[in-house]
């Protein structure tokens, strides 16, 4: 009876596969020789068995009422009987479906001359996933191979071989590598890449949600930065969920790879040429998984663009700090209602006990709003702030206002209070000035005013025989220039003509100063 060396179970002979962990199973002559004995001798006890059985039915039924059966009498029957038990025989692992065992069938064969199939990893929407090792040199890769029910659709070949040709072409180290193409022995696609050595987002999630926060940021930091560069080259991704995303541990931190672009959307510049070879997808097919998909996803828009990737990392980013989706419900269709309609709790109020700060709280809700014109516009905008997250920088999240003065877009102190405060002091300056006493003037000529007449024979001020002239400190009203009057002092004989003999009282009532040359009687 074989025996696996990995698991230690035993088979039913013939078996020449473990169905756990898909290794050969040893096997020699002897037990090739046992078979047909084996069986021979189960055949003999399922006879015996239905013997037996039909017997019982016959002979033991109660004829007369509190009557127990009789058994019949002699050692043939007890004998018989004996002879009619079968022999304990070990129970049998469950044997897998007849199409997981098809897929089993690949191991221990080797793709294209290459690739020799070593075990089964896993099994995704369109294919099932293989590790292998090179035939010449020895190096580990994963070759996933498409399911034997599409294989015959040249649409998801198509698919296959566009997630290779998108993957290989973008060239960023957190996207997973694809170095290959071919097709199995029966006709059945498949692509090569880098072998991952560790787990998937969704399965950490399931064994350690929810992650600390300053884990969480950095897985969805590297996913931005991959899915960035896969903008770049003008790919959408469209189905970001924890399953894509694979953690490969370097040292004690993770590192992400992005996987799976199978449902991707290339878009092709320069017009419509070869369009079709891009738009792989059906009417009516929903692409994506409903608990990542964005509201214009969920509606069916046609144009969706890159921002789709930036509201799926959102709620990824959310279910890595709270452990939950922000929709739940019991369906597809409940969910996708939801997500058009609902709005979701942020991850600090629906886990309060976590203490999720309000900065992180304002990423990921901007990520995820339904407006996709609100949302972060690039996954460049989406990493910066993260960055700023994991450098401890607070001042994240915020929405520009469109149309808005950079004064109101940007978060500087407000500096209007000091310039009305220096413009007040300013005032009450210039009116103290203007309320201040004026000075005295030195003495000396003062200026004309000017008269349409002059006298030639007017004393001039300056002339020995004139008075001298002092202003005096009088207070004048801010709004109005007075001519500031002179002081009387006795007049000294002069020289005068006969116009200033007849102006000498109007000077001395002080209508008009000493040294005016202007002559106006008194009468």
């Amino acid at each position: 009876m074989p025996n696996c060396p990995t698991c230690h179970l035993d088979y039913p002979p013939g078996t020449k596969i473990c169905p756990r962990d898909g290794g050969a199973l040893p096997s020699d002559a002897a037990d090739e020789a046992g078979v047909d004995e084996a069986r021979r001798a189960e055949s003999r006890a399922a006879e015996s068995r239905a013997a037996e059985s039909t017997r019982v039915k016959l002979g033991s039924a109660p004829t007369i009422p509190e009557r127990p059966p009789e058994r019949p009498p002699g050692p043939a029957a007890s004998t018989a009987a004996t002879a009619a038990q079968p022999l304990p025989q070990p129970q049998p692992l469950p044997q897998p479906q007849p199409q997981e065992q098809q897929f089993d069938s690949l191991i221990g064969t080797v793709l294209a001359g290459r690739y020799e199939v070593v075990r089964r990893i896993g099994e995704g929407g369109m294919g099932a996933v293989y590790e292998a090792k090179h035939a010449l040199i020895g190096k580990r890769v994963a070759v996933k191979v498409l399911l034997e029910k599409f294989h015959a659709k040249s649409d998801f070949v198509a698919r296959l071989l566009q997630e290779a040709r998108l993957a290989s072409s973008i060239g960023h180290q957190n996207i997973v590598d694809v170095t290959d193409f071919g097709t199995t022995d029966d006709g059945r696609s498949f692509v090569v890449m880098e072998f991952l050595d560790g787990e998937s987002l969704a399965d950490l999630e399931r064994r350690e949600a929810p992650l600390p926060i300053e884990r969480s940021l950095r897985i969805a930091r590297q996913a931005a930065s991959a899915l960035g560069a896969a903008h770049a080259k003008g790919i959408f991704h469209r189905d970001v969920k924890p399953e894509n995303l694979y953690l490969v541990r370097r040292g004690d931190a993770d590192f992400v790879k992005v996987v799976d672009f199978g449902i991707s959307k290339a878009v092709k510049p320069g017009g419509d040429d070869g369009a079709e070879a891009y738009r792989l997808t059906h009417t009516g097919l929903l692409l994506g998984t409903p608990l990542y998909m964005s509201p214009e996803q969920a509606r069916g828009d046609e144009d969706l663009d890159h921002r789709a990737d930036i509201w799926a990392l959102g709620v990824l980013l959310y279910e890595c700090l709270t452990g939950e989706v922000p929709f739940r419900a019991n369906n597809y269709l409940q969910i996708i209602s939801q997500v058009l309609t609902h709005e979701p709790l942020s991850p600090s109020r629906l886990r309060p006990e976590l203490g999720i700060p309000d900065a992180v709280d304002a990423v990921v809700m901007r990520a995820m709003e339904k407006d996709r014109a609100r949302r972060y516009q690039t996954m460049a905008e989406l990493e910066e702030d993260l960055e700023r997250l994991l450098a401890g920088d607070q001042n994240v999240g915020t929405r520009p206002v469109v149309g808005a003065p950079p004064a109101v877009r940007a978060a500087a102190p407000k500096r209007w209070p000091l310039v009305l405060l220096a413009m007040a002091v300013l005032a009450v300056g210039v009116t103290a000035a203007l309320r201040r006493p004026g000075v005295a003037m030195a003495p000396g000529p003062t200026p004309p005013p000017v008269s349409p007449a002059p006298s030639p024979r007017t004393v001039p001020a300056d002339s020995p025989g004139a008075a001298p002239v002092r202003a005096a400190a009088v207070p004048l009203p801010p709004a109005h220039k007075v001519r500031p009057r002179p002081e009387r002092h006795p007049a000294k004989p002069s020289v005068a003509s006969p116009s200033n003999a007849e102006t000498s009282e109007s000077v001395k009532r002080g209508v008009l100063p000493p040294a005016s040359k202007e002559g106006y009687p008194d009468k």
